[in-house]
């Protein structure tokens, strides 16, 4: 593969310890942001800045892409030491190795966009500003590794520059959304909508991340990890307070407290300090447009679900690669079920839900691992 743009700022210096990602020599690393004109599928053609990051050798590239709070930031270098959206995956010595692998990681186009506001727009726009970003990295073909939104974006590539791609590996992703998922996220937006509409826009962030939080993770893990009985019982005839901001007080009582709400307020806050009213409406509703031709799949891709997704639940998936013209037949093995067929489906069993490609990091990391193998091999 060719190398990075002349005056691309590479960084070879040993970059200072982190925690939870020990830096032993930082690859080579450039972050930059490039100004290009996109045909948007709903807002027309638009000159747009698309901020990404390449990490790694001059050869392998690999697009990796995450959920819509993901990235372009996958792994520590010696200018950003802060570790990477996918620690256990993207990782030194890791399935994603930037030793080994250029990865490719770019922040989704969508909300404030200088003196404007992208929206809507499509997992297809993103797949343009992608191929932007190859172009001006001098990239003809890649592999990409896509979860959730990711995946999403990964599959409208595939579909639009069938001959850029590599190797394809999907997690928690379809062709298309789940109409009850859909329903799920439509609420969401309508309480980041009116907490912006009724001054407190950090709060419908928090509440609309809280809920998804609930869809996120399945009602095994939640049984297991919280108590089902209240911490503080309701009191009668005081005033009522909030821990929340922005949230009206209920005159006349104190309201009861249960365990998961700690959980819910903390995912929730955490959410609003990094994301913009505008942005999350974007990208949420893009998840909702989504939609591929299943056919469009290149034949050895490998795709990834999780038995407790109730986002992306596996028939789901199934119903991707029989688009194919296969006949997937899911054979019960340890500790995954896999589709004899060109196109793989394999199904990960784990109590996480569609978070699971965030969670189970050793099983994520070796299907990565497999289903990048034979584009390793060529190396």
């Amino acid at each position: 593969m060719p190398s990075f743009p002349a005056g691309a700022a590479l960084s070879f210096a040993p970059g200072p310890a982190v925690r939870s990602a020990p830096a032993l020599r930082s690859p080579p690393a450039l972050r930059s942001t490039l100004r290009t004109r996109i045909d948007f599928d709903h807002l027309g053609p638009r000159t747009v800045p698309v901020d990404f990051e390449a990490v790694g050798p001059d050869h392998a590239p690999t697009v990796v892409l995450g959920g819509i709070s993901a990235g372009r930031h996958l792994a520590p270098t010696s200018a950003h030491p802060e570790p990477g959206w996918w620690r256990g995956v993207v990782e030194q010595g890791g399935a994603l190795d930037p030793a080994r692998w250029l990865l490719i990681g770019m922040d989704f186009l969508g909300g404030p966009c200088e003196d404007d506001v992208l929206r809507p727009v499509t997992t297809h726009d993103q797949a343009r500003a992608l191929a932007a970003v190859l172009d001006h990295l001098g990239i003809a073909a890649t592999s990409l590794v896509g979860a959730s939104y990711g995946g999403m974006v990964a599959l409208a590539f595939a579909e639009l520059f069938p001959a850029r791609v590599s190797k394809l590996v999907i997690l928690g992703a379809a062709h298309r959304t789940h109409p009850m998922a859909t329903a799920v996220r439509t609420v969401q937006r309508a309480a980041a909508t009116l907490g912006a509409e009724t001054g407190h826009p950090a709060r419908g962030l928090a509440l609309a991340r809280a809920l998804a939080m609930t869809t996120y993770r399945s009602i095994d893990e939640f049984e297991t990890r919280f108590s089902p009985f209240a911490v503080t019982p309701g009191t009668p005839g005081t005033a009522g307070t909030s821990s929340a901001p922005g949230t009206p007080a209920t005159p006349g009582h104190t309201p009861s407290r249960f365990p998961v709400e700690d959980y819910l307020d903390s995912r929730g806050a955490a959410f609003a300090e990094v994301f913009t009213t505008d942005r999350f409406l974007a990208l949420s509703e893009s998840i909702d447009l989504h939609g591929t031709r299943p056919g469009s799949l290149p034949p050895d891709a490998l795709l990834v679900s999780f038995d407790t997704d109730v986002i992306v639940p596996p028939w789901l998936v199934d119903e991707l690669a029989r688009g194919q013209g296969q006949s997937p037949v899911r054979q019960a093995q340890s500790p995954v079920r896999q589709a004899q067929a060109p196109v793989r489906h394999v199904t990960i069993p784990s109590l996480f839900g569609h978070d699971a490609f965030l969670k189970e990091t050793g099983e994520v990391a070796r299907q990565i691992t497999q289903g990048l193998a034979e584009e390793e091999a060529a190396r």
